[in-house]
């Protein structure tokens, strides 16, 4: 966005709460993608970020699928399930999180063991082998260099590089 790039970002854990039996559906989140998309076209963006998917080839193909003309560079983050621990277990003891009431924050420590738990296992669940995609193992690595990586294996934000 800094270089004019009409770029546009979208959290799927943000847009995917909804009713009783549909919160947290992917089916829901990819019609919201669709919905989202349309608007951020609308005024001018030409390439969408979208995070929070699962790397599922399944998930990966609706997600294209509800942006229209879509040409998508997939990249998948990686991480140990230790990394994963340390990152939820820190999020929850940041002062952040305990003024401003973070997903975790205010959780007993059997409910964070249980979020970790459950963390673990959509590590194991949820990895599909995504043809073409840019790997980047994130243990250890600041977000900021982890974001540097993605842009110069994408070359962004010039001429979006396809897979």
């Amino acid at each position: 966005m800094r270089d004019g790039v009409p770029v546009a970002h979208v959290d799927l854990d943000g847009i995917g709460y909804g009713p009783p039996g549909f919160s947290g559906s992917f089916d829901l989140k990819f019609e919201n993608v669709a919905a989202v998309w349309r608007s951020y076209s609308d005024l001018g963006a030409s390439a969408f970020v979208v995070s929070g998917l699962r790397v599922l080839q399944d998930d990966v193909g609706a997600c294209v699928a509800a942006v229209p003309g879509a040409v998508p560079t997939t990249v998948v983050l990686t991480v140990t399930a230790e990394e994963q621990r340390d990152r939820i277990l820190a999020r929850a003891n940041t002062r952040y999180g305990l003024e401003r009431g973070g997903g975790s924050s205010a959780q007993t420590p059997e409910a964070l063991e249980q979020v970790v738990a459950a963390a673990r296992q959509e590590l194991e669940d949820e990895v599909d082998e995504i043809p073409g995609a840019l790997v980047l193992d994130t243990v250890g690595v600041p977000v900021v260099e982890i974001a540097r990586q993605l842009l110069l294996a994408t070359g962004w934000p010039g001429p979006i590089r396809r897979a």
